[in-house]
């Protein structure tokens, strides 16, 4: 039988990876405006759709790890395991995250 790992778990961790994937965006965003200083931002309202459906799932997300019952639930490590970035899997099953590649190399995925 394949290693289980409880649900709050994994909702817990998805809730920290759009927490910090909201962050990136913000960033990316900002260095977006900059780049169209002077210009029409307009073009750029997607960044906050995007902003806002990453907070409402990252909400959800939370507020489901706390529902009643939840504990119970497990979740198939390999469910976890078949995601290709190693910082979003370890972030998933609440391990600290560690260097990917060493410097100077390239993870492929």
């Amino acid at each position: 039988m394949m290693e289980a790992v409880p649900l709050p778990q994994v909702l817990e961790g998805l809730g920290a990876q759009l927490a910090v994937s909201l962050q990136e965006l913000r960033r990316l965003e900002a260095v977006c405006l900059k780049a169209l200083l002077g210009k029409n931002p307009l073009e750029l309202q997607d960044f906050d759709r995007l902003a806002q459906v990453l907070d409402q799932v990252a909400i959800c997300c939370e507020g489901l790890s706390r529902e009643p019952g939840v504990e119970a639930i497990q979740v198939q490590r390999g469910v976890v395991d078949r995601l290709t970035m190693g910082e979003i899997r370890q972030r998933l099953l609440a391990q600290a995250p560690q260097p990917v590649v060493d410097s100077g190399e390239v993870e492929l995925f």
